[in-house]
C-alpha cells in the first residue's frame, strides 16, 4: 500500500502548482494538499482550479491580514485541522513554516502519534526577526524535533542549521516557477509584429519591478535612485498594487520622473509580455524570503540586480546574469544603473545565454526530485 503524504501550507498559489502537479504525479505516495485558505487578501491571484492535478481541500476557517509596521501578516484560525488529519491518517506531514496555529497542531499531531514531520523552510537569517527570545525558543523547539526539512535555497539552509537542524536532514530544493513557461512566452512575444515595431521605437534601457507596492519590496529606493541619475533615456516599469502606490506616484510627480510606467496588478500569464519589453530586472527588497520574480527574470533572459536581502540571490545570481546591491544604498542602486546602461547592448546580447542557463538548471524537475528525495528518504 502506497504511503500518505499531506502537505499543509497556507494556500495554493499559481506559482506551486506545477511544483505539486509533478510532485503528485512522479511520487510513489499519494499526496494530497490542505490549505488554510484559498486565497489571502494581500493577493489578487486568479487560481486556475482545471490546472490543478494532486487531490486537496481548503479547510475551512477565518482568515485575516493586515499592514504592520514592518511587515505584513496573515491569520488563519482553521477548526479543522486536526480532524483533517486524523481523518487522512497521513504516514508523512509536510507543514511550511510554524507561524501559524495550524502548523503547531499538525507538528504535535506528528509528535504524539509518532507520524513523520517534514518542515518545508525558505525563511533566511535576513527574512528573521529576532532570532533569539521567546519566537527564537518556538523556533529552535520545532525545528530540533522535525524529522526532515526541505530548504528553499542556501541561506534557507544556513538558517536552518542556526537552530539546530542537521546538515543531513535538509534537502534543498531551489524556489522555483515553471522557468519554461516565461522562457517560451516571451519568446513567442518576441515575434510579434506589433513587440517589433514597440520594441524598435525605442533606444532607450528600459528596468522592470513585479511585485507587491509596499514599504519592504523597496520601489522607492530604485525611484529615488532614479531621481539622482536624472537621465531621460531610462525607462522604469512598475507592474504591481498596494498601499505604497499613491506614496510612489507622488514621489515622481514631485521629483518630475516622467519616464516611470505604473501598469497596476498583472496576472501571471500577463508578465511576460513586461519581461519581453525589459532589459533589466531590478529586486530591491529590504527583506524578502526568496523573490520568485527573480526566477521569472531569469528565464525570460533578463540581466537581474538583485537586493542582498533576498534569498535567490545567493543561488541564482553571479557575475554572468546580474549584480547584487545593497537597497538602503541609493547611491549603489544608481551606479548599478549606471552599468547597465553603459553595458546596455552586452546585457542584450547575453538574454538567450541567461535564460538557456536558468531553465536547464533551476526547472520544476529538479527541484521536485529534491523534495520527492526528501519525502522517500
Amino acid at each position: 500500500m502506497k504511503k500518505k503524504v499531506i502537505l499543509l501550507t497556507n494556500i495554493i498559489t499559481p506559482y506551486t502548482i506545477p511544483l505539486l502537479n509533478y510532485i503528485s504525479q512522479r511520487g510513489n505516495f499519494n499526496l494530497k494538499v490542505l490549505a488554510l485558505a484559498e486565497k489571502e487578501k494581500n493577493r489578487e491571484w486568479k487560481l486556475s482550479k482545471r490546472e490543478i492535478k494532486f487531490n486537496y481541500k481548503i479547510i475551512p476557517g477565518f482568515n485575516f491580514f493586515f499592514y504592520g509596521k514592518k511587515k505584513e501578516k496573515s491569520i488563519h484560525i482553521n477548526f479543522g485541522v486536526i480532524l483533517s488529519l486524523i481523518k487522512n491518517n497521513p504516514d508523512i506531514v509536510i507543514i511550511s513554516g510554524y507561524d501559524t496555529l495550524a502548523y503547531w497542531q499538525a507538528f504535535f499531531y506528528c509528535k504524539i502519534l509518532r507520524k513523520k514531520c517534514i518542515l518545508w523552510n525558505g525563511t533566511t537569517l535576513f527574512s528573521t526577526g529576532n532570532p533569539q527570545g521567546f519566537k527564537g525558543f518556538l523556533k529552535k523547539f520545532i525545528i530540533r524535533r522535525a524529522d526532515r526539512f526541505i530548504a528553499y535555497g542556501t541561506k534557507a539552509k544556513e538558517y536552518l542549521e542556526y537552530f539546530g537542524a542537521k546538515p543531513e536532514n535538509i534537502f534543498i530544493s531551489i524556489n522555483t516557477v515553471d522557468v519554461s513557461y516565461f522562457k517560451d512566452k516571451v519568446k513567442e512575444f518576441k515575434s510579434l509584429p506589433e513587440f517589433l515595431q514597440e520594441k524598435q521605437q525605442s533606444t532607450k534601457m528600459t528596468i522592470l519591478y513585479v511585485g507587491q507596492l509596499i514599504k519592504r519590496k523597496g520601489a522607492e529606493e530604485v525611484l529615488k535612485a532614479l531621481n539622482v541619475l536624472n537621465d531621460s533615456d531610462i525607462n522604469f516599469i512598475i507592474v504591481g498594487s498596494g498601499p505604497e502606490k499613491e506614496n510612489l506616484k507622488n514621489f515622481c510627480t514631485k521629483n518630475n520622473l516622467k519616464n516611470v510606467i505604473f501598469e497596476g496588478f498583472r496576472q501571471q500569464d500577463e508578465l511576460p509580455k513586461y519581461y519581453a519589453l525589459a532589459d533589466v530586472f531590478i529586486l530591491p527588497s529590504l527583506e524578502e524570503v526568496w523573490g520568485l520574480v527573480v526566477n521569472e527574470a531569469l528565464a525570460s533572459g533578463l540581466y537581474v540586480l538583485c537586493s542582498k536581502y533576498a534569498g535567490a540571490t545567493y543561488d541564482l545570481i553571479s557575475k554572468d546574469n546580474g549584480m547584487i546591491f545593497d537597497p538602503n544604498n541609493i547611491e549603489e542602486i544608481a551606479k548599478n544603473i549606471q552599468k547597465c546602461k553603459t553595458n546596455i547592448l552586452l546585457l542584450r546580447q547575453k538574454k538567450e545565454q541567461i535564460s538557456k542557463w536558468m531553465v536547464e538548471n533551476f526547472n520544476i524537475e529538479q527541484s521536485g526530485k529534491s523534495i520527492l528525495l526528501a519525502i522517500n528518504f
